[in-house]
């Protein structure tokens, strides 16, 4: 998946939405679980199992499955 090109799809409003996730303390706390060169190259080279991965230990903490549930609603 292009993450650029879908976030180029989504309306200014679902943008912001999605923006404004990051500041919530959920975002905040999973903050250092990873290395930004890790998130880099697992999103910009379409490796599934890194993206399964890294989707994995994130839904393994609170913080993860709230954020999730967040993003869930700000999709609808």
């Amino acid at each position: 998946m292009d993450v650029n090109k879908f976030a180029a799809g989504l309306d200014a409003e679902k943008r912001a939405r999605l923006d404004a996730l990051s500041s919530t303390e959920a975002a905040k706390a999973l903050e250092g679980m990873f290395s930004e060169a890790e998130l880099i190259k697992a999103a910009g080279s379409g490796d599934a199992g890194a993206m399964r991965d890294i989707l994995r230990r994130v839904l393994a903490t609170e913080e993860g499955r709230k954020l999730a549930e967040m993003l869930g609603e700000v999709m609808k």
